[in-house]
């Protein structure tokens, strides 16, 4: 296991992780809405 790291370590970087990726998730679909919404306008 990670026992050179510490656990305050491993739990921080694990809800960076989530953090990053429930914030992301949102705003690339609403670009790629957005961007099919575009194209079908053309």
């Amino acid at each position: 296991m990670f026992a050179h790291l510490s656990s305050n370590y491993e739990i921080g970087l694990i809800l960076y992780v989530l953090t990053y990726i429930i914030f992301c998730i949102p705003i690339v679909y609403v670009i790629y809405k957005v961007y099919q919404e575009k194209r079908k306008q053309k």
